[in-house]
């Protein structure tokens, strides 16, 4: 014998068609491999969306909604540039700006300019992404647009077209 028909798509199909299984009494399983990808595909399928249907109850509980907000507010806690930089792309964002800046380009901003306020030169500040034209007056959140200013002074220089960066040509 050295075909069978699979139970999946009722194809007669070469014994090569087949995946092994020591328990069938022909060594080979009922279905095909083509049907049996197909039916584990699904069952993947139908297993993420119960575990997210899951997630989504499990997530509304009273305490395990307090559990998940410690977490953030220890991750906003621990990682207060990062938290200025994805509040400022939101920001960028709802105005429909141009650019979206990254974290890790804000980082390697900041390490161009020896992780110091360009204003004050103040080395132990939380450094914030400013806009030097501001995202109110048009500007982008490019990385050509940003300079790495302490909070003190980015609230400071406000809606001011200003920038410090000593290699920077504002073009606007």
């Amino acid at each position: 014998m050295s075909s069978k028909t699979c139970r999946g798509c009722d194809k007669d199909k070469d014994l090569s068609e087949f995946y092994r299984h020591l328990q069938m009494s022909d060594g080979r399983l009922n279905y095909c491999k083509d049907c049996k990808k197909a039916e584990m595909k699904n069952n993947r399928s139908l297993k993420r969306e119960r575990y997210a249907e899951y997630e989504r109850r499990r997530n509304q509980t009273e305490k395990r909604k307090a559990h998940l907000y410690a977490n953030l507010k220890r991750w906003r806690r621990e990682n207060p540039q990062k938290m200025a930089v994805q509040l400022a792309r939101r920001r960028a964002r709802k105005l429909d700006a141009e650019g979206d800046l990254t974290v890790e380009e804000f980082e390697a901003l900041c390490e161009k300019y020896g992780n110091a306020c360009l204003r004050c030169g103040d080395r132990d500040a939380l450094l914030t992404p400013d806009h030097v034209v501001p995202l109110s007056l048009g500007g982008s959140n490019l990385t050509e647009n940003i300079q790495p200013l302490c909070l003190s002074c980015n609230s400071w220089k406000n809606v001011k077209v200003i920038d410090y960066r000593p290699d920077a040509v504002l073009s606007g």
